[in-house]
């Protein structure tokens, strides 16, 4: 997903991102606005993971909303 479709559908995967990362809080989420690069920090931060690993994680669970975005069209 290109950045600026990440941000143009960020209040859906704002929903998507709650339930895979529950220790980030709802500021958490305003505070990103749909900006990969802020989720992957903040997972560092929260989470412990390695830059590498969160980058990973994200792509994972952004590959995965696209995928439920072309099944709902």
């Amino acid at each position: 997903m290109q950045a600026d479709v990440l941000r143009a559908k960020w209040k859906k995967f704002k929903s998507e991102v709650n339930y895979q990362w529950t220790q980030l809080s709802s500021d958490d989420l305003d505070g990103i606005e749909g900006r990969r690069d802020s989720l992957v920090c903040l997972l560092e931060r929260r989470y412990g993971y390695a830059r590498r690993r969160a980058e990973r994680e994200v792509e994972r669970v952004v590959t995965e909303f696209e995928d439920k975005l072309r099944r709902a069209s």
